[in-house]
């Protein structure tokens, strides 16, 4: 399991690289790609990202909250991404749309 330690570390390496700088761990996609994965995971269950919302914003997002959280960062990488993505994009629910399994996620995910 990815702690928040490990996910912070490559955050701090991802962003050197957006800045033009060098980046020293060969493994910098690692984090574009652990944030987009819980994304397509939970996206429209845990939180609503607005239509044509970029890989690159998500990073931005979630990097930022893990900025301002930094006493959280021994908790589950997972958990982290998704609590930064449910307070930036909150869950929209469609009418008539069954979420009956994002009401069991969340719940799960606020007492984890």
């Amino acid at each position: 399991m990815i702690s928040g330690y490990d996910l912070v570390s490559l955050w701090r390496e991802y962003k050197k690289i957006e800045s033009g700088q060098i980046a020293v761990d060969i493994n910098i996609g690692d984090y574009r790609g652990y944030v987009a994965g819980v994304c397509d995971v939970c996206n429209r269950w845990l939180f609503t990202t607005p239509e044509g919302t970029t890989q690159g914003q998500l990073c931005a997002v979630v990097g930022k909250w893990l900025e301002e959280h930094p006493k959280r960062w021994h908790e589950p990488a997972m958990l982290l991404v998704i609590c930064a993505l449910q307070e930036a994009f909150p869950y929209k629910r469609k009418k008539r749309q069954r979420m009956w399994l994002s009401v069991l996620l969340v719940d799960k995910v606020k007492y984890f």
